[in-house]
């Protein structure tokens, strides 16, 4: 009779066995999620300083990515605040991308910049913008429109309300004065 016992107690242990193998094999068999956690739509997001709104960031969609960064795929709108809360600037992009590691903004895809206090825009496929230093910048090919020019060049950096800007490579550069009727 213990023999019986001891011999239907390692049977059940040998089974036991078997299906936490069988399930580990599964388990590590199964491919890893690497989409994104979060969706939210229709974001917008406020920047203050001292109950200021500085910066405003709409989505029309948002996806929380794993390792903290941040994707809109169906378009980024960024306006921008001066210190006493007049908008200074917009930013508009057919996609954009936060990385969570630089804490840096990329806007891709017909991205415009506009002043609208001077009254210029800015033309590029590629912008960056860094909250920490207020600064949007690019090496891509970029177009400023002012009232009375334009103007290429490769690569650029300015300040984020876009009140005046540098060329990276202005020897690539062209002024065209613009006619007037």
């Amino acid at each position: 009779m213990k023999k019986l016992n001891l011999i239907f107690f390692f049977a059940i242990v040998a089974l036991g066995l078997s299906s936490c193998f069988s399930e580990q094999k599964r388990l590590a068999d199964m491919e890893v999620y690497e989409g994104p956690m979060y969706e939210s739509e229709d974001v917008k997001i406020l920047f203050t300083d001292s109950t200021v709104v500085r910066v405003i960031i709409f989505g029309a969609k948002q996806l929380q990515h794993q390792n903290g960064d941040v994707e809109f795929p169906e378009g980024i709108k960024i306006v921008f605040y001066d210190k006493n809360g007049d908008q200074t600037s917009e930013l508009t992009a057919q996609s954009g991308y936060k990385e969570n590691d630089s804490n840096l903004y990329r806007a891709n895809g017909d991205v415009f910049v506009n002043n609208l206090q001077i009254k210029q825009t800015l033309k590029t496929e590629e912008l960056f913008w860094s909250p920490e230093s207020e600064k949007i910048f690019t090496d891509k090919f970029v177009i400023v429109e002012t009232e009375t020019q334009f103007i290429q060049a490769e690569g650029m950096t300015a300040p984020q309300d876009f009140s005046s800007y540098e060329f990276t490579n202005p020897r690539e550069s062209t002024t065209i004065l613009k006619e007037t009727f």
